[in-house]
């Protein structure tokens, strides 16, 4: 709401009762009592006109006043069916809705510094009154009510707002605080991403049922269910299969998303995790020499059991390949490894390699798995004993064939996906990964799975010709974030790829990298901020740095009261008034943590700030509790 008359007047009077109303029963109450009383018609007659016009001049100002109190006292939580958001969408093909409300401006900003400097109780009394006290409209607040009203009520207007789907190519970062909205956010984001008919990869640690119920339900109305698909730990016997290291361009890329789930606090630890990396990539090498895809029970099999088996079986593989006389060649070295252990029959198998196969084709990648065979289990076992838990937990029980799907086992008949099936399918994949039940497994399937989908980008942003929109939601991103995603924020827009990311505050991220300014370069990489109610300092200061600086004015008074020791009797007194400007962000920091639940501040790309209110998003548009 623009309020013209004076810029620089307290807007205290705002959250008073109406006067002006009262006023106006009063001139006409008494311009009706007229005719009753003694004196001259003419008299009588200018004097009701009189009293007539004050209470028409009152009666506009009391209805302003009457509107903007309406305003202030906020506006009831909005619900939305599925059907009023195709309405929505209906005539905006390029662009999304983020639900209603205004741009804030500079005179916004004026208003909410002068209004947060009156006291609180005055700005949220237990009532608002309309008109007479109790007499014409009386509305009571919600004791349970978080945050302040009057903010959305600096607006005039509340219209529906729209962001271009050119500018969301720049990625989304949703901050809120627990409950402040970022899930009924991502619902109506996801809809309409649904209702497009583009793919959707929903990635949610806490394992939420309202949210996959949701997607599912979007889904459904737009008679495409079969476009659904879940994956949750917690439900092992609902869930698809999903092979998260089923994409890669080089075998390294899954040694350095493995070796990535242990912690490197520099020093012994960074070499213990280079160690394991050497381990991985030697096993991935030889699943890759026998023409398998590598899977996490694969890895953790040779990693704790030895790896024997592969290397027998890679190096005939790579023997057969490389050598036409193989057969031949090999005869007699056939022989001594009849009735062998499986140990007796790998070493021989690296002394035909060496002293045969290296002389017509050496393999590095071949002989690194040779080196691994070779190393001293001991000191092997004690090397990678920081990743050998993590993969025994990828691996027991349910996980294990979720995880890592067999190909060929036709007993298992549910549904067997990878991330680029997913996106080729236009499929709407709901990814719980439980971390409630535990935290740890949860968070290294979110980072497995993002760095299958930081492959997949790669290779659409090097080889991809009409590539389709991705969307991507990661809720509490910062439990699940690591390099390959940092990487996929800096270059899936080539890709196609947006990414919407939630968090609670900018230290998550921080805690999360080990490092501020890696955090600083996964936002420097986001061209869009929501900000729902946010609490931390530190977060609402990094936010509201990000807009503007405007400059606002304020009249500031001041009175003082004097007397000289000859003239006790007669003191002086003295008042001034002064004006005052200083520089404040377009949207003052403290006022982040005083939005009300649903409602958001936003910086888009090109440095447009909306002050908005989202909606929930229900079956038929009715609260249903």
């Amino acid at each position: 709401m623009k309020f013209k008359k004076d810029p620089l007047a307290s807007y205290s009077y705002l959250f008073r009762p109406n006067y002006e109303l009262m006023n106006t029963v009063l001139w006409w109450c008494a311009g009706l009592v007229l005719p009753f009383l003694a004196g001259g018609f003419a008299s009588r007659l200018v004097l009701m006109i009189f009293c007539g016009l004050m209470g028409l001049e009152t009666f506009f100002r009391g209805l302003d006043l009457n509107r903007r109190h309406r305003l202030l006292a906020g506006r009831p939580l909005e619900f939305c069916s599925l059907e009023e958001l195709c309405r929505h969408t209906a005539d905006h093909e390029n662009e999304m809705w983020i639900g209603k409300g205004f741009e804030w401006e500079t005179s916004h900003t004026e208003m909410a510094v002068q209004i947060s400097s009156l006291d609180e109780n005055m700005l949220d009394p237990p009532e608002y009154h309309y008109g007479f006290p109790g007499l014409f409209f009386k509305q009571k607040t919600d004791p349970s009510f978080m945050g302040s009203r009057w903010i959305h009520g600096l607006g005039d207007r509340d219209d529906d707002l729209y962001q271009h789907l050119k500018h969301i190519e720049g990625h989304t970062l949703i901050v809120g605080t627990t409950g402040a909205g970022k899930t009924r956010m991502f619902d109506l984001l996801i809809s309409q991403a649904v209702m497009r008919g583009e793919a959707v990869i929903i990635i949610d640690p806490k394992g939420d049922k309202e949210m996959a119920a949701n997607a599912e339900r979007a889904c459904a109305a737009q008679g495409a269910a079969e476009r659904f698909i879940m994956f949750n730990p917690a439900f092992a016997e609902e869930s698809v299969r999903l092979n998260p290291l089923a994409n890669f361009s080089r075998p390294t890329e899954i040694a350095s998303r493995i070796a990535a789930l242990m912690t490197d606090n520099g020093g012994s630890s960074a070499t213990f995790k280079a160690f394991s990396w050497q381990a991985v990539n030697n096993i991935v090498q030889g699943e890759v020499i026998c023409g398998r895809k590598p899977t996490l029970m694969d890895i953790n099999h040779y990693l704790a059991g030895g790896c024997a088996e592969l290397v027998s079986e890679a190096v005939r593989e790579y023997a057969q390949r490389v050598d036409p006389g193989f057969q031949d060649a090999f005869a007699s070295w056939e022989k001594r490894m009849a009735g062998a252990s499986a140990e007796k029959q790998a070493a021989i198998m690296k002394d035909f390699y060496r002293k045969h196969v290296a002389e017509i084709a050496p393999s590095p990648d071949l002989e690194g798995l040779l080196s691994m065979f070779e190393h001293d289990a001991a000191h092997f076992s004690k090397m990678v004993s920081g990743l050998l838990p993590m993969m025994s937990m990828l691996t027991s029980g349910s996980l294990g064939s979720l995880l890592s799907p067999n190909y060929t086992d036709l007993s298992d008949t549910r549904r067997l996906y990878d991330t680029r099936q997913i996106i080729n399918g236009r499929k709407v994949a709901y990814i719980g990964l439980d971390s409630l039940t535990d935290s740890m497994v949860g968070s290294a399937i979110g980072s497995l799975i993002l760095s299958d989908l930081t492959s997949v980008a790669g290779d659409r942003y090097n080889y991809g010709t009409d590539n389709r929109p991705v969307n991507i939601f990661v809720d509490e991103a910062a439990e699940t974030i690591n390099e390959p995603m940092i990487a996929m924020l800096n270059k899936g827009r080539g890709a196609k790829f947006r990414l919407f990311v939630a968090t609670q505050t900018f230290a998550d991220f921080a805690a999360r990298l080990g490092s501020r300014d890696k955090a600083t370069q996964v936002l420097g990489n986001i061209n869009n901020v929501f900000a729902l109610r946010v609490t931390d300092l530190e977060t609402q200061e990094y936010i509201t740095g990000k807009m503007p600086a405007v400059r606002v004015r304020s009249m500031s008074h001041s009175s003082s009261v004097n007397a000289r020791s000859s003239e006790l009797l007669i003191p002086g007194s003295s008042g001034s008034e002064t004006l005052n400007s200083e520089e404040v962000p377009l949207f003052p920091a403290p006022l982040l943590g005083k939005l009300p639940n649903l409602e958001y501040i936003a910086n888009l790309s090109g440095g447009k700030i909306l002050k908005g209110r989202i909606p929930v998003l229900t079956q038929d548009g009715r609260d249903h509790g």
